[in-house]
C-alpha cells in the first residue's frame, strides 16, 4: 500500500486552514502588544513598612514622543501625589525596586541604574537623570486613579 496524499481540494483546505491559523496568531499578538504598549502600564510598584505605595507609570502618547513616564504615590489613606519623569520617553519593559527601611527610601533602577530616589517619610522625590530634588508632590493623579497592571 502505497502512503495516500491528500487531494487538491484536501490540500486546498489544509493551506486555507493554515493561513487562518496565521491571521488569527497575528491579531491576537497584535492585539496583545497593541493593550500593552498602548494603555497605561504600571512597570515598577512597591509598598512601604508605613503603607505608602509607590510606583512608576508609563502611558503611550501615540505620537513622535513615545511614551510619558510618572512617579506616583499615595500615603495611606490620602490622594495619588505625582512627580514628572520624562513626556518624551522610550519604553521601560521594567523596573527593579530597592527599599532602605533604614534611611527610609525606596530606589526605582532603570536597567542597572538608579533613575528615582524616593523618601516616603518626607516626600522627598530625586530624579536622577535631571539631578532634580523636589519635596511634596506638585500634581496630583486624576480622581478615581488606580495603580492596575502589575
Amino acid at each position: 500500500m502505497k502512503d495516500e496524499q491528500p487531494t487538491v481540494p484536501g490540500r486546498q483546505i489544509l493551506a486555507w486552514a493554515g493561513i487562518a491559523l496565521a491571521v488569527i496568531l497575528v491579531l491576537v499578538g497584535g492585539g496583545a502588544l497593541l493593550r500593552h504598549v498602548g494603555g497605561q502600564r504600571v512597570i515598577a510598584r512597591s509598598v512601604a513598612p508605613d503603607g505608602t505605595e509607590m510606583c512608576v507609570v508609563q502611558r503611550c502618547n501615540w505620537s513622535a514622543e513615545p511614551f510619558t513616564t510618572t512617579f506616583a504615590y499615595r500615603k495611606p489613606g490620602g490622594f495619588w501625589g505625582s512627580f514628572y519623569v520624562h513626556h518624551q520617553d522610550n519604553y521601560w519593559g521594567r523596573s527593579r525596586v530597592e527599599l532602605d527601611v533604614q534611611k527610609g527610601v525606596a530606589v526605582f533602577h532603570r536597567g542597572d541604574a538608579p533613575a528615582i530616589t524616593f523618601a516616603w517619610a518626607t516626600e522627598t522625590y530625586t530624579l536622577h537623570r535631571l539631578k532634580r530634588t523636589t519635596i511634596g508632590a506638585p500634581s496630583r493623579m486624576p480622581a478615581g486613579w488606580k495603580a492596575d497592571g502589575l
